[in-house]
């Protein structure tokens, strides 16, 4: 299988690098990433700046080929499925990322955007992730990545289906298993403080803090968070479609403005 590889950590990253490697034994691997970390960049394109790409030999993957792009995870999918890879590939994968990119997560995840945008592009595509932003068993995600891969899910998956794979940071025999889960809900408890720097200037830093304890283990976040695997289908159409009859119904109400 020709497999694209792309993430939003960046061409060094461990996750990246780890499933390069391991994805290698048994698929035709390229990769390509951001020359620097651009995490959190959503669904961010480059349209006002031309883009360079460089050739890269990250440690370990020789033999592999690797190319960095100094834009966005979004740019790596669009550049890798139409210039590095021009007859397209097989699979894309987005990671593995480090952090899960589970609930709200969804909406902000470079990782998840840059494998939403394979499969606007027509391609059948995974985003991983592992639960740690420093992680200590990514040969876990790795293991549970090439299992899925090996048993068929790009495959089975529909033409507009992304599906948003996030792995705990365990061993992988303290896994429980593998769980089909709904989108979870908003996992943080956002902090943006005023500050000043040495100088008196003021200057603003956009933190929070995690708050995973309300969803159940029909979500990914409460799988996450019980020691499962989640695997949720994503569809990049956002429409609310059980509200269009009754926003229907009430524009009907609006009286239209009379011309000028």
């Amino acid at each position: 299988m020709r497999v694209l590889l792309v993430n939003d950590d960046g061409i060094n990253a461990l996750g990246l690098r780890a499933l390069a490697k391991r994805l290698s034994r048994e698929h035709d691997v390229t990769v390509v990433a951001p020359e620097t970390q651009r995490s959190a960049t959503a669904h961010c394109i480059t349209l006002h700046r031309p883009l360079r790409v460089s050739k890269a030999e990250p440690a370990g993957l020789e033999g592999i080929p690797c190319y960095t792009v100094d834009g966005m995870p979004v740019d790596c999918v669009k550049i890798g499925l139409t210039h590095i890879i021009p007859e397209g590939a097989d699979l894309v994968i987005s990671g593995i990322n480090h952090g899960s990119n589970s609930g709200s997560d969804i909406i902000y995840s470079g990782t998840v955007s840059a494998a939403l945008d394979a499969v606007i592009m027509g391609y059948r595509a995974f985003a991983v992730s592992i639960a740690s932003a420093v992680p200590k068993n990514i040969e876990t995600a790795v293991e549970i990545t090439a299992a899925l891969v090996a048993g068929g899910l790009a495959e089975a998956a529909e033409p507009d289906i992304m599906y948003n794979i996030n792995v705990p940071d365990a061993p992988l025999k303290s896994i429980k298993g593998i769980r089909a889960a709904s989108q979870g809900g908003v996992i943080y408890k956002d902090s943006v403080e005023l500050r000043r720097d040495p100088r008196g200037n003021e200057y603003i830093w956009i933190t929070g803090s995690l708050d995973d304890k309300k969803d159940g283990s029909d979500k990914d976040v409460g799988l996450l968070r019980e020691g499962y695997v989640s695997v949720t289908p994503i569809r990049f159409d956002l429409t609310a479609r059980d509200k269009l009859k009754s926003l229907s119904a009430f524009l009907e109400k609006i009286p239209f403005p009379e011309g000028i």
